[in-house]
């Protein structure tokens, strides 16, 4: 069985070796156990799956380069709620698929979205 240990939202910062640019980024990170207790990174960058940014794959939006270094700048926890907590909350009375129907479809960053498909 799967455990989902921590969350979190990490920054880098990203430096181009090639032209100098630079910029930052804030991933969502999901750290998961398995079932002989390796743990497993699941980056997220605008909500779309990625591979993770110390990996070597990032480009320079500037150049094109892919000599881009990652830099940690800082992250932040993003603690599971609890139920015995004061936290705002409200019961789920939907299945998943009720839950999914129920509202529109985003579109993935980067993705045109031309409206309803019919």
């Amino acid at each position: 069985m799967t455990m989902l240990i921590e969350t979190a939202v990490e920054r880098y910062r990203f430096v181009c070796g090639r032209c100098g640019h630079s910029w930052t980024a804030d991933y969502d990170v999901q750290y998961v156990s398995d079932d002989v207790g390796a743990t497993f990174a699941f980056y997220r960058l605008d909500g779309s799956p990625v591979l993770p940014p110390t990996g070597g794959e990032i480009i320079c939006p500037n150049c094109g380069a892919m000599g881009v270094t990652a830099i940690p700048e800082g992250r932040r926890d993003s603690p599971p709620a609890r139920l015995d907590s004061d936290q705002p909350r409200r019961r789920v009375t939907t299945s998943p698929e009720q839950r999914r129907a129920s509202v529109p479809h985003l579109s993935a960053a980067g993705e045109r979205d031309d409206g309803p498909v019919m």
